[in-house]
């Protein structure tokens, strides 16, 4: 065995998940966990994903494999025999966690469910993986990613109005379910270091898909407004704002946004156009930094005619530009613009290429070695490595039984105080927007004391984000905010004061972690760098979260997640094929990096505190969402394949599409596997004459026929209901489910039966639903409070932490170091 390395390299995981848990065990074993992937002896069904090397469907060139079980090694035990359940159970008792992803109740009947794991081994972590969760009325229906797109709210407001909604064009739901698990494991992981005793986190997919979208959930309470489908705009908070623009050679994207947003790229593009004599007089006179989200909501329909006004502008401008003089333009000017990029672009990127982020797998394609994404964060003490490419079936069983043979260490004693799993830790969050703060919220949902340092004077622009209490705006009144930083204190504190930067020090001086989301550089000119904050305090662990890392040429890139999504390749490879690509909702990238940025944080703190040394760990939040694009990026290193919007077509089902049903814009969606999912649905339609034509009869003929198929169940479906032909579907077997609104999710029985939502009163916002996490625990449930206003702690906190009195800290608000 390789020697191990990386933060978690004192752990063992027996990995038992298929395709829907890979990413789980491959962030734990690129963190430097001995992860062991237990596999029948034909191999893990995840070896049957395409695409694969050659185009060969061999279960060893599967480059969904080659992905995402790398660093990895591979033991054969057959769950269909007493001997191989024997295997399992036995190294069950060895490990420090088990992960797995089979049908709710499955371990169960072999007797490895969590009351037998937990009776033979009370310090092991199960993490369990599933469509909907092991509880509630969903618990037993089949969910491919199709269905889990659908009945998340992702797929309502993916695509064009006059078509079917589509998913994002790379099945995404289950690394954003495998992303969670990881990040719940280590929360539950912390806290057995406290008290020895073992748990069981329990992830749904259809929630960590509902995650990722922006906080859509709190828009139909608050704004009686629910968003759809646009193809390259998007519906947000009552008004329509393209995001992408042709250029001369392709697409590109834009935030046309003033105010915090963007006011300052807005003056830089007008500027441009000016310079080329293309800048129409309104943009040059308009004031940007009052032209917000805001005003144009409150302007109503005058509002929307200058955002289309501008617009317009852009796009004839654009037009006239290729995607890559557009985004040079971009970044020497701080303009707010992104090329929708695809996966020939990627390997094309300067900035990646700097950085050395591609890197050789350790498998062969066609022309030379497979390369693939690099780490998706850079430790500065316990660096990710790359240590051994996907293995070979059961490459390493003789190995791991061989080194397995004693149990793990520490001892398991009955926890008499049970305190959350980060009580007692101190966190600084600097953060903005998403990724860093709903890092925070992680933290201080399980016990942590986190202190938001924030201004009025620079305001976070999540502040300035809807949904909005009764529609209007205000730095207290945004429940997007209040989402991602439930629980938190703030302290308001001008940092541009000098005054300010000292209390700054001071806070740091007393903090266990800080989390800063700033442009590369700025920390370091406050004195608030890593070498600084090691200084005041030697064990301090510091997360930079920025857009695309804290070096190389593009490092001073202030973009934010709507770009870095068209930027990563997600947009190019999302609608389509004879039309524009697809804008994907919200801010993607932030809620597939936050994932890897939580998951980083909790192995330092681990690290940390085994050995008592912090470090400063650099996230690019481009670089580490490319993991979730990683066999499209292989297929193009490998195989030359640049892959293309392709709407709800798949490489493996057919029929697979959403269909019309009874009522407004209603869709059912249909997934067919294999052939006896296919059988039972021409069973459910009365097995009309069309279902035995030969151009049907095989799966790849129904995937070459796919057009004619989707056109004839379409015909069946439209005159039903689609929720209860989901469930009569389901009933048969067969794949399906409801394309959701964000509406439709606060009646989801599934979800209310998981308490998916949490309504908690605020000061401003009133009462509004806040979105639980999509794992589960069985010992350790967080304590989810209300999100702070702006400076609400400010007093309470610097006269807790720094001994500053009443009198003093008034002085300083006077003084505007405290605002």
């Amino acid at each position: 065995m390789t020697q191990a390395s990386g933060p978690l390299a004192a752990y063992r995981v027996l990995d038992l998940t298929d395709a829907r848990g890979l990413l789980c065990g491959k962030i734990l074993a690129d963190l430097g966990a001995d992860v062991v992937r237990v596999e029948p002896p034909a191999g893990n069904p995840a070896r049957r994903e395409g695409p694969f090397a050659g185009d060969a469907p061999d279960p060893e060139r599967s480059l969904y494999w080659w992905a995402y079980a790398e660093n990895c090694r591979s033991l054969v035990a057959d769950l269909g025999t007493l001997e191989g359940v024997a295997r399992v159970r036995d190294l069950a008792r060895r490990a420090d966690f088990l992960l797995e992803s089979f049908p709710p109740g499955y371990l169960d009947g072999l007797g490895l469910g969590w009351e037998a794991l937990h009776r033979d081994h009370p310090r092991l972590i199960l993490t369990s993986i599933s469509p909907f969760g092991h509880t509630g009325p969903y618990r037993d229906w089949k969910g491919p990613d199709l269905i889990v797109q659908a009945m998340s709210g992702m797929m309502f407001h993916l695509g064009d109005g006059d078509r079917p909604p589509v998913r994002i064009g790379v099945p995404q739901a289950y690394l954003q379910a495998a992303g969670q698990a990881a990040v719940g494991t280590l929360v539950a992981h912390h806290w057995r270091e406290q008290t020895g005793e073992g748990q069981w986190v329990e992830v749904s997919a259809q929630a960590a898909m509902m995650w990722a979208m922006m906080s859509e959930t709190g828009l139909p309470s608050l704004h009686g407004y629910v968003p759809f489908r646009d193809g390259v705009h998007a519906r947000y908070a009552g008004f329509r704002r393209r995001i992408i623009f042709a250029g001369a050679d392709g697409y590109v994207a834009l935030i046309a946004s003033g105010g915090a947003i963007g006011a300052g790229a807005m003056e830089a593009l007008t500027a441009w156009m000016d310079e080329e004599g293309t800048a129409p007089a309104f943009m040059r006179e308009r004031d940007w930094r009052a032209w917000d989200s805001a005003h144009l909501l409150a302007s109503g329909e005058r509002g929307q005619a200058e955002l289309d006004e501008v617009e317009a502008a852009a796009a004839a401008f654009f037009a006239q530009k290729t995607k890559r003089e557009l985004y040079e333009g971009a970044l020497k000017r701080g303009i707010l613009l992104a090329p929708v990029a695809d996966t020939r672009d990627l390997l094309e990127n300067a900035q990646l290429a700097a950085r050395e982020f591609f890197l050789p797998l350790g498998r062969r394609g066609a022309d030379g070695p497979a390369v693939g994404p690099g780490p998706f964060a850079r430790f500065s003490l316990t660096p990710i490595v790359k240590q051994r490419p996907a293995p070979t079936i059961g490459e390493q069983t003789a190995e791991v039984l061989a080194e397995w043979q004693a149990g793990p260490g520490g001892p398991w004693v009955a926890p008499h105080v049970l305190a959350p799993p980060f009580a007692g830790l101190r966190v600084l969050d600097f953060g903005w927007v998403a990724t860093g703060p709903i890092t925070g919220r992680l933290l201080a949902e399980f016990g942590a004391d986190v202190i938001r340092l924030e201004s009025a004077l620079r305001i976070d622009p999540g502040r300035t984000l809807p949904p909005w209490a009764d529609r209007e705006a205000g730095p207290n009144r945004s429940q997007l905010f209040a989402n991602y930083n439930a629980c938190k204190r703030s302290v308001a504190l001008n940092l541009s004061h000098p005054r300010g930067l000292e209390i700054a020090r001071r806070l740091s001086a007393r903090a266990d972690v800080v989390v800063e989301s700033f442009t590369p550089g700025t920390m370091a000119r406050w004195g608030l760098g890593y070498a600084d904050l090691k200084a005041l305090k030697p064990d301090i662990i510091l997360l930079s979260t920025c857009q695309q890392g804290q070096t190389g040429p593009h490092s001073h890139y202030a973009g934010y997640g709507s770009l870095a999504a068209a930027l990563a390749g997600f947009y190019a490879v999302t609608g389509w094929p004879d039309r524009e690509p697809s804008m994907i909702y919200g801010a993607y990238t932030d809620f597939v990096a936050h994932h890897f940025a939580s998951a980083a944080l909790l192995a330092a703190l681990d690290h940390r505190r085994r050995t008592g040394e912090g470090q400063h760990v650099d996230l690019s939040q481009f670089e580490a969402s490319l993991h979730f694009l990683a066999p499209a990026i292989l297929d193009f290193t490998v195989n030359g394949r640049v892959t293309a919007r392709r709407g709800n077509a798949d490489d493996r089902a057919a029929p697979h599409n959403a269909y019309p049903c009874a009522g407004s814009d209603q869709w059912c969606v249909i997934a067919c596997g294999d052939d006896a999912e296919w059988q039972a649905l021409c069973g459910a339609m009365g097995k009309p004459e069309w279902c035995g034509r030969p151009d049907f009869a095989m799966p790849e003929a129904r995937r070459g026929n796919a057009e004619e198929l989707d056109r004839l169940i379409g015909r069946w479906t439209i005159a039903q209901e689609a929720r209860a032909l989901a469930r009569r579907l389901q009933r048969l077997g067969i794949p399906a489910g409801v394309v959701q609104s964000c509406a439709d999710l606060h009646k989801d029985p599934q979800l209310a039966a998981r308490g998916a939502f949490q309504w908690i009163e605020h000061p401003e916002i009133g009462r509004a639903p806040y979105e639980a996490w999509p794992f589960r625990f069985s010992r350790t449930p967080g304590r989810l409070r209300r999100a702070p206003c702006l400076g609400e702690h400010t007093q309470e906190v610097l006269g807790e932490l720094l001994g500053m009195s009443g009198p003093e800290v008034h002085q300083l608000i006077a003084e505007g170091v405290l605002r």
